[in-house]
């Protein structure tokens, strides 16, 4: 009876890991916030509370608690207690528990979750024929979403949802990760190629090899085509001397088809960068040319930023999910004369750079430790794996694991895949040479090493049960609370601002420590308001308008729930630029209906240049504010630091122009409004805007014309809620002190 328990306790194990891999590189969803890593992180915590009261049962029933030991279990330890100290110091704890702006890898959930995920495979894979099992699963999977990435490539609309109709459309939710994994997982493909016999295993390897190539060379970064390439040179060079002398190995079969898959890969490749002479036709050049590629932060702009932050917090860091606080504080002023100066990166160059940002010495120290002790074990092995192609195909793919987070920051996906590899590897390296795997669960053999511990095993069994059953609690309720603020997002697409409004107050019952719902909530009471401002405020037609009392209370709690809402963000999250911005942005666009709001206004996009102080928008628009209220020289000086942060940056020439004609200096006006007229295309609506700007102020005028995407973005009568003659429902006190950001140096 004992036993049929037990081996149903490995089949819903074995089961359960097998769903994990489909979904880590198959599954994504619109039903959360997040598409791709959401729905393939709820699957792994699934899998881990299964896979926790599983081992822990089978504990019970067997009377003993025992721990297989791997090079790998102290590193990853460290790596958990360097996230937990660093989330206890986190500037947003909560951010660094379940991540920002609902992106869940690099919190400290997704580290807890890839160590227990680690030790489950650890603890429950027992021989070579599940470690086979698992990796052709790895497979299967890795060629569906290969295949679903080059048909995407192609244009072709595989379902009828717009949001998966792009070019670089991929299950796994970005093309680095599709082809990360398929460069991870190469070497067993080209093992299979490189020594089948059997027609039907070279059909099949030749057709995987050549479709995991295509998809690298097509959808792939740098990272994963120098992966690809050493995968393909390491699996030879490592299998070459078993497989005979140099004429013997080419005359084979296998040799032979990988390098027609090689020649096929590459003729791709060039077809892809090469431009057609003539009047010929590439097709594949003109879908290379317009593929959307992720951008990536450069590796030196990277190392500048993880060694300042290392500087100010050189233990542990500045907490999981935080490298775009990072990013803001340090990044160097060279990026905003790039084409990414808008963006706001949220991970570093490498996995490296981003662990030393973000989890400090303790966790780059415990990077650094997992990658030497595999490369330790890996250096003892690697003469036995020759003789098993699973284990060699191990050893390889998890040094490439090494590598692709060296090259590249990594996602969910990677870590999980990695991981597996790892486990795997860890697990077949430490078996005996006489004996399988399998033989620890009686005795131990040769190096592989067991820890006894001398507790209750039911006990241990009640403990993981509670905790796996608060656990699932807890996160279905954050789960739910995704669930509303998603369809909040699709109701706010559809216009429907009341629908959205309900579904956020609900997600924000079920998780007020968001400051994602926090601010949405704040920005949909604003939109409500205006919406019943212009619908009933005053108008040409109608000066007094039509707003009723009741419009009017209204008006009034909406608007004291969207700012009430904005400062609750950036008190949970108060290191986010973007929540000061929004904020500001609110108190700027209210100024109509309360007292004191610019002054408000002001303060916000202070703290939000503070935080972020090469940021040339955000002085554009306190600037902006300052010109409204004819402070020209405040709005001069912030205009002046927008051009000296990016001196590309036409439309803050363009401001600049405008407040220097204002104060009454023409001369520089005019200056300004010629550099802008540079910097813009002659064939765009902005050209004819400048272009009448400078006209204006050569014949001494003090009228311009703004449209299109060039134009002053004051605090004057735009919005619904700016207007003067609007009566004042929201009463804010005067503030104190007025974040004032220093003046940029050229």
């Amino acid at each position: 009876m004992k036993e049929n328990i037990l081996g149903l306790l490995n089949q819903i194990f074995k089961t359960s890991l097998m769903v994990v891999i489909f979904a880590t590189l198959l599954l994504f969803w619109n039903l959360t916030t997040e598409f791709y890593d959401t729905p393939k992180f709820l699957i792994l915590i699934i899998f881990i509370g299964i896979g926790l009261i599983v081992t822990t049962l089978r504990f019970a029933l067997s009377e003993k608690v025992f721990f297989i030991q791997t090079p790998l279990d102290l590193p990853l330890i460290l790596l958990l207690l360097a996230g937990i100290v660093s989330t206890i110091f986190s500037s947003a704890p909560f951010g660094s528990l379940l991540g920002h702006a609902s992106r869940i890898h690099t919190s400290l959930a997704a580290i807890i979750s890839y160590v227990l995920f680690y030790f489950l495979l650890t603890q429950n894979l027992k021989n070579l024929k599940d470690v086979k099992i698992l990796i052709n699963f790895l497979l299967i999977g890795a060629v569906l979403a290969s295949v679903v990435s080059l048909l995407s490539y192609t244009g072709l609309k595989l379902l009828p949802s717009p949001w998966v109709h792009g070019t670089n459309f991929t299950p796994t939710g970005s093309s680095f990760t599709t082809t990360a994994i398929l460069a991870m997982l190469l070497p067993f493909p080209l093992i299979g190629l490189l020594t089948a016999r059997q027609r039907q295993d070279l059909v099949l390897n030749f057709l995987a090899v050549t479709i995991f190539g295509v998809t690298i060379a097509l959808t792939g970064t740098g990272a994963t085509y120098l992966a690809a390439v050493l995968a393909v040179s390491l699996t030879s060079l490592i299998l070459k001397p078993s497989l005979g002398s140099s004429r013997t190995f080419l005359q084979q079969p296998g040799p032979a088809l990988l390098g027609a898959s090689l020649v096929l890969v590459g003729l791709i490749l060039t077809l892809s960068f090469v431009p057609p002479i003539g009047k010929a036709q590439n097709p594949l050049y003109n879908l290379a040319k317009s593929f959307p590629r992720e951008p990536q932060l450069g590796l030196v702009g990277s190392w500048k930023i993880a060694i300042s932050t290392f500087r100010d917090s050189p233990i542990w860091g500045s907490g999981p999910s935080t490298f775009m606080f990072d990013f803001n504080s340090y990044k160097p002023v060279r990026l905003n004369q790039t084409k990414f100066w808008d963006i706001r990166f949220d991970s570093a160059f490498n996995e490296y750079l981003q662990t030393l940002a973000t989890l400090g010495g303790l966790g780059i120290t415990a990077l650094l430790l997992l990658t030497a002790f595999y490369m330790s074990t890996l250096y003892r092995t690697i003469s036995v794996a020759i003789n098993n192609h699973y284990r060699l195909g191990l050893a390889v793919s998890g040094l490439l694991f090494l590598i692709v987070i060296g090259l590249h920051a990594a996602t969910l996906a990677v870590w999980v895949v990695g991981l597996t590899v790892l486990a795997c590897f860890m697990i077949l390296s430490l078996e005996s040479k006489s004996k399988a795997v399998s033989a620890v669960f009686s005795k131990i053999t040769g190096s592989l090493e067991m820890v006894k511990l001398d507790i209750l095993p039911s006990s241990l069994f009640i403990v993981v049960s509670a905790l796996v059953l608060a656990a699932f609690y807890s996160g279905g309720k954050l789960a739910l609370a995704d669930f509303h603020h998603r369809q909040a997002l699709n109701a706010d697409t559809q216009n429907k601002a009341i629908d959205a409004y309900n579904r956020l107050v609900i997600a924000e019952k079920l998780n007020p420590q968001s400051d994602l719902y926090r601010i949405g909530l704040a920005q949909t009471s604003f939109a409500l308001a205006s919406a019943l401002i212009q619908a009933k405020g005053p108008t040409e037609t109608s000066p007094a308008g039509s707003l009723t009392d009741q419009d009017k209370i209204n008006i009034q709690q909406l608007l004291s729930q969207a700012v009430n809402e904005g400062k609750m963000a950036v008190s949970l999250s108060p290191k986010n630029p973007v929540n000061w911005e929004i904020l500001a942005n609110i108190y700027r666009q209210i100024s109509g209906v309360a007292q004191n709001a610019l002054a408000f206004s002001l303060d916000a996009y202070g703290k939000a240049i503070l935080l972020d102080p090469l940021n040339p928008q955000l002085r554009l628009s306190a600037g902006g504010i300052y010109y409204a209220g004819k402070n020209y020289d405040m709005a001069v000086r912030l205009f002046t630091d927008a051009i000296n942060l990016k001196p590309d940056f036409a439309n803050g020439y363009y401001n600049l122009s405008v407040a220097l004609r204002d104060k009454g200096d023409l001369k520089a006006a005019i200056g300004a409004a010629e550099r802008a007229l540079v910097l813009i295309d002659k064939n765009s609506q902005d050209f004819e805007v400048a272009n009448s700007l400078l006209n204006d102020l050569r014949s001494q005028t003090q009228t311009a014309t703004s449209s299109g995407q060039l134009g002053v973005p004051t605090a004057k009568e735009e919005g619904p809620l700016q207007q003067e003659k609007l009566p004042k429902v929201l009463d804010l006190p005067k503030p104190e002190n007025i974040a004032s950001p220093p003046a940029v140096k050229r």
